[in-house]
């Protein structure tokens, strides 16, 4: 059963203020959160393993665990996860339809790939999808049914690479007014699209301790 936002604020509107809202890191966070954020003065995500008043309890049930939250909130002792705010959080859905296109276009470039090589054509071009590849492509005459899948596969292909132009037009915008990305692209290897992934994955940079924590969060410490 979902519940509906119109239902929060009729609960919500018989509270006093300031509300508090701590929750169990769940399936279903990011709707609630997506929800509650501008209902509430401030949300806690409890950690799931770090709440040990939970992990470790003998009897478990919604009501228990409601109650264990509710008391580790009032005394400010909740071990939390860090949920990132709506700016970054759309931000990172930017970037991931980015890379989730692309990985489409890497597949289907793989399927062509693999018509050539059932059939044992040798590629004539050193870019198979660049212009002239694409002509070569288009004029190959195979037998049925992989011209038909080839030339559905090429208009797959072109939509694709559309909708790729788009979302990095999109990135550089946002890369264009975004003042950090400046800082971060004289580092080699560093362009506008990586400048970008990278502070939406690291979210708000001052939630780590120090240098040594955010390199362990990134995955680069040996």
């Amino acid at each position: 059963m979902i519940n509906r936002r119109e239902e929060f604020v009729s609960f919500l509107d018989s509270l006093p203020r300031p509300i508090r809202l701590v929750m169990e890191a769940s399936g279903n966070l990011a709707y609630l959160c997506e929800c509650l954020e501008d209902l509430v003065e401030e949300i806690q995500i409890a950690h799931p393993l770090r709440t040990k008043a939970i992990a470790s309890a003998k009897i478990k049930t919604d009501r228990i665990d409601d109650g264990i939250l509710a008391h580790l909130g009032m005394a400010d002792l909740v071990p939390q996860s860090y949920f990132p705010p709506r700016e970054v959080r759309d931000l990172r859905e930017i970037l991931r339809h980015r890379a989730f296109l692309v990985a489409l276009q890497t597949r289907v470039k793989n399927r062509i790939h693999s018509y050539l090589w059932r059939l044992g054509i040798e590629m004539e071009q050193t870019d198979l999808f660049g212009r002239s590849g694409l002509r070569w492509l288009m004029g190959l005459e195979l037998r049925e049914p992989y011209r038909g899948l080839m030339d559905q596969d090429l208009r797959v292909l072109e939509v694709l690479q559309g909708e790729i132009k788009s979302a990095t037009q999109v990135i550089e915008r946002l890369a264009k007014e975004d003042s950090r990305v400046r800082l971060l692209l004289p580092i080699r290897g560093i362009g506008k699209y990586s400048a970008m992934l990278i502070l939406a994955e690291i979210g708000e940079i001052d939630r780590f301790a120090g240098p040594k924590k955010l390199v362990s969060f990134s995955g680069l410490c040996p």
